[in-house]
């Protein structure tokens, strides 16, 4: 309650106190801004007439300071002039009051200011919580999908090796088909076996056969990626590359690349009859698929292709 007239305060405490309510009272502007933003009060009951800081003023720096600017005020004055009233609303009064007042007028507007302003406080409070709660679930939903990103990763990628596993080629594969149906173009695929396998596991034993599985992976994913393709593990010691849309890619050469990069490897193989290294067998086809046929086709193109490789002496490519 904001008045420098000492009679006008006694009798606004008296009557709001009947009421229930706790009065803090100021008898300048600069008293009543100090006042209020150390306990934020409900409302604000504000004289205009005051000397220094006038009420317009005061009513203007609590709704320019975010800590008070949602607190209502009512001015009390005198002064009942059409202006005077438009400069109350303007600086930012909730309500105006001319004096003489009638002490009724004074308690319904005052319950009335007040009801509205707890009402906004817990607006703002439930709002807040409910700030808090999304926050919360949007938090809780992010980290379900890394969850199941990771988990979505791991079903579709080979335990040993970490490419792909046959369940996303086939899956791929099925995917890439129909949309080569769909755009008439050419689909390819590369089959690879590592030459030897067997006798380079029985040579080194199963942590030896493991580790060259997961280097010839590396090696061939490192090479296809550039190109767009899909490298998984087809099965034991053979690997395939998918390419969905081969044409901008020369396939042929991608082919020997990837044979050329295993042997730069240089993985010492003591038991093969090809070279002093790990080596593989490569088989490349390519096709237009066609409603009519199913992605099998491919593969046994391929899967002939590779066959061809290892009957003509392994380390090579055959298409």
């Amino acid at each position: 309650m904001v008045d420098d007239n000492p009679a006008n305060i006694e009798l606004l405490v008296a009557i709001l106190g009947s009421h229930g309510y706790r009065c803090r009272v100021a008898n300048s502007g600069a008293r009543a801004l100090a006042a209020a933003r150390a306990d934020i009060p409900d409302l604000v009951m504000l004289d205009i007439a005051m000397p220094g800081i006038d009420g317009y003023e005061v009513c203007r720096q609590l709704k320019a300071d975010a800590a008070t600017q949602a607190v209502p005020v009512i001015f009390l004055s005198a002064l009942n002039g059409v202006i005077d009233k438009v400069q109350a609303f303007t600086a930012g009064g909730a309500d105006y009051i001319g004096k003489p007042f009638q002490l009724e007028e004074v308690i319904v507007r005052v319950e009335n200011q007040v009801r509205v302003s707890r009402m906004q406080r817990e607006v703002e409070q439930r709002n807040a919580e409910l700030a808090r709660v999304n926050a919360e679930l949007l938090e809780a939903t992010r980290s379900l999908e890394a969850g199941n990103a990771r988990l979505r990763k791991l079903s579709e990628s080979d335990g040993l090796t970490g490419v792909a596993n046959r369940r996303l080629f086939d899956g791929s594969l099925l995917d890439a088909w129909s949309a080569a149906v769909r755009a008439h173009r050419q689909i390819a695929l590369i089959l690879i076996d590592i030459d030897h396998f067997k006798e380079y596991n029985d040579a080194g034993g199963h942590l030896a056969g493991d580790d060259c599985l997961k280097r010839v992976a590396q090696a061939l994913e490192s090479e296809a990626s550039m190109a767009g393709a899909l490298v998984a593990r087809y099965g034991g010691e053979e690997f395939s590359v998918l390419l969905p849309d081969p044409a901008s890619t020369d396939v042929r050469a991608l082919a020997e690349a990837l044979r050329a990069r295993v042997e730069f490897e240089a993985l010492p193989h003591r038991r093969s009859v090809v070279a002093a290294v790990v080596t593989v067998s490569v088989g490349l086809a390519v096709m237009a698929p066609t409603a009519a046929h199913e992605p099998a086709l491919l593969i046994d193109a391929a899967d002939q292709a590779l066959y061809r490789a290892k009957a003509a002496g392994r380390n090579r490519v055959s298409i």
